[in-house]
């Protein structure tokens, strides 16, 4: 999918959802060139600080915006997670951008937005919020597919000298994915070990 597409995208849905004034943060794909890792992304992902009791005001806007759902009903829960999956058709290029919004309802997730970062990515001509290097990180591992560990360890070895190391060790135990963190580091920076004990 053309990377102008994605972007339009991007660029459409956060100008319809930043009159709602809630906490938003790009995460996934789109957000990795701000932390100096880049690859393709055919979709948009966006952590929203919401519940589920706020979300028909959201579609409801998304959807006077040409924002529509991939499926009905279109709340998909995985466990911890809530998951809204959209579709969006930018103007003249025929193709469907998928919008998948979660709904972060977890005291994580909430620190996590708490920390967002306002940046400009490439290419888009509004500011936006991502979500910090760490963050990221966790999500990643948390998301567990192969192309998700592969991007940990390429925003580890990417920023390295600015992580926030204890913050991450911390969470990764918390969240359950402190043996993940410590093979991402691995992958990152063979036979070094990682510069906190994340065991457990």
């Amino acid at each position: 999918m053309p990377a102008e597409a994605v972007i339009a995208a991007l660029r459409h849905v956060w100008l319809t959802l930043e009159p709602l004034r809630v906490p938003v943060a790009v995460m996934g794909g789109l957000a990795l060139a701000a932390w100096k890792y880049v690859r393709a992304t055919r979709d948009i992902d966006l952590l929203l600080g919401i519940g589920q009791s706020d979300l028909a005001q959201v579609l409801d806007r998304l959807a006077a915006a040409g924002v529509r759902p991939k499926r009905i009903p279109p709340l998909i829960s995985l466990g911890e997670l809530d998951v809204v999956q959209l579709l969006y058709e930018p103007p003249e290029t025929f193709l469907d951008v998928q919008v998948d919004l979660l709904l972060g309802k977890s005291e994580y997730h909430q620190v996590a937005l708490n920390r967002r970062v306002p940046t400009h990515l490439p290419e888009l001509d509004v500011p936006v919020a991502i979500l910090t290097c760490e963050d990221l990180v966790l999500h990643k591992l948390m998301a567990g597919r192969l192309i998700d560990r592969v991007d940990a360890a390429g925003l580890l070895r990417a920023n390295r000298t600015t992580l926030e190391n204890h913050y991450l060790t911390q969470w990764a135990k918390r969240l359950g994915v402190a043996d993940e963190l410590t093979e991402a580091w691995s992958e990152a920076f063979p036979g070094e070990p990682p510069p906190l004990h994340v065991k457990g």
